[in-house]
């Protein structure tokens, strides 16, 4: 649905004495001809006040929380439309973060849930004790139970999601699009123990023992296997999916994998053995954890270059890779940013490491003059862009900072369901979609919006009042693919 890419991870703190007078919500001046805020989330890692902080202004606080947050495990997704984290807590509950009035949400009741996933930041998908599928939004719980009881759940882009289940020796994966309870594919395959969706979508891939294996998610088509020398302990993908660097149990090799040859195309040869990869979402480097060891790897990916070991303890959110390329790392206590391509640290933040850190882009901190809202757009959050049509810019990581100034922030504002068919580069084909597409004497519409500084077409219909009829409207329209999500027009 809306993010396709939750982005770097970064930062550091202020005292108490930094913070602006509002406790609640602090707004950033917008600059013309910029990309979305590069910002940064941090909580006490025991739980508090989350707090977000503008970068590289490492002492620039733009907003808090009005609710205290509880320790966090993870995070799912951020939705850059409604502006709200989805999360897992140390508890392993799931929750929102509502960046828009401060609120901390904890979903799902008492419900114990495994898998639990997000692909837009306001809807989380679990597995519950009995195998039953759990949808969780902030405006109501969907249940489905499929044939057999489910292990794992995929959402995504599209709105459809891909469900695993065991069957004897064999793995069976259907693919459905909620509320809908019908199983639009199906397909069997050998045990899997370990998945992993490509950022952009399109492809899920399996680790069965030594084997990769791979489905497309819009129709559970498989790909050839790739063998492998041993049975796969870890795996990760860039973000446009054209390269995977799998870690076997019997290697110190991180081997890669090019998705359109399906082969091994070359080999990451380490000292010792790796155990855990991480990449960066703008795909610059990849992180490689050293079994054992409170240290990692850096991996220049358009190079091609191992560019050497930097000491960290590795956790869920650190270490990270900036949106400057700078890479976060958790050391003794502090997070020391060191350079990307020298391993030199560029600052330290001391104490930092005592905080959970989560960095993302966004624009709704800005503080806009009124003559510059244009109250007739609707703008839709980032779904399955279709990449074809202009290049995506990049962000301008070296912006002036942004300095806090007081919000435009409307938290009573009407909000309803829209019905989002495709998000385009392409305006014409956007356009031409819309053109297609009619329901009760309603005619699709293409809204546009900016992310990372490249425009963006989606086609919509509504709002409606009402999730249910938001859904009927998808049904009736006639399109394969479709989804519902919250949200102002």
């Amino acid at each position: 649905m809306r993010t396709l890419v939750v982005l770097a991870l970064v930062l550091a703190a202020c005292g108490r004495s930094d913070r602006p007078s509002n406790p609640a919500a602090h707004g950033v001046s917008a600059s013309p001809n910029r990309g979305p805020d590069a910002l940064v989330l941090r909580l006490p890692r025991a739980g508090g006040t989350a707090r977000v902080y503008a970068y590289p202004n490492l002492d620039s606080l733009v907003w808090e929380s009005s609710d205290q947050a509880p320790a966090l495990d993870r995070v799912l997704a951020f939705d850059d439309y409604s502006g709200s984290i989805a999360f897992v807590d140390s508890r392993n509950r799931p929750g929102l973060l509502d960046l828009r009035d401060g609120s901390v949400a904890i979903e799902g009741g008492k419900s114990k849930l495994t898998s639990l996933s997000s692909v837009d930041g306001s809807t989380i998908y679990g597995v519950d004790a009995n195998g039953s599928l759990q949808r969780l939004t902030p405006s109501g719980d969907w249940t489905f139970k499929p044939p057999r009881p489910a292990r794992v759940v995929f959402p995504q882009h599209d709105g459809t999601v891909v469900i695993f289940a065991s069957r004897g020796d064999s793995t069976v994966a259907w693919r459905m699009h909620p509320p809908e309870a019908k199983l639009l594919d199906t397909v069997e395959l050998p045990t899997v123990e370990r998945t992993l969706r490509t950022q952009l979508g399109d492809r899920l891939y399996l680790a069965s023992k030594e084997k990769l294996l791979g489905v497309r998610t819009s129709t559970l088509q498989p790909l050839p296997s790739i063998d492998l020398e041993s049975p796969i302990s870890a795996m990760v993908s860039t973000p446009s999916g054209d390269r995977l660097f799998v870690v076997t149990d019997s290697s110190n090799d991180v081997s890669v994998v090019d998705r359109y040859r399906e082969r091994v195309a070359s080999k990451i040869q380490l000292s010792a053995r790796p155990d855990e990869l991480r990449m960066d979402p703008l795909g610059r480097y990849l992180l490689i954890h050293q079994a054992k060891q409170d240290s990692a790897w850096v991996f220049a990916l358009a190079t091609g270059k191992l560019v050497g070991s930097v000491p960290t303890r590795w956790r869920s959110d650190l270490p990270f890779v900036a949106p400057d390329g700078a890479i976060a790392l958790s050391v003794r206590g502090d997070v020391a940013f060191v350079d990307g391509e020298t391993l030199r640290e560029r600052r330290r933040v001391q104490n930092g490491a005592d905080d959970f850190w989560y960095s993302f882009f966004w624009t709704g901190f800005r503080a806009l003059p009124p003559s510059s809202v244009d109250t007739t757009a609707t703008v839709a959050p980032t779904d399955t862009v279709d990449r074809t049509g202009a290049a995506p810019k990049p962000t301008d990581t070296t912006a002036a900072p942004i300095t806090p100034t007081p919000p435009p922030h409307d938290t009573t504002a009407q909000r309803g369901f829209l019905v989002s068919f495709a998000a385009l580069l392409n305006e014409q084909r956007a356009r031409e979609l819309a053109a297609q597409i009619r329901v009760r004497n309603e005619a699709a519409r293409v809204v546009t919006s900016q992310r990372e500084g490249t425009t963006i077409y989606r086609v919509v219909l509504g709002p409606f009042p009402t999730r249910d009829e938001a859904d009927r409207v998808g049904r009736e329209s006639g399109q394969s693919n479709w989804w519902v999500y919250e949200g102002a027009p």
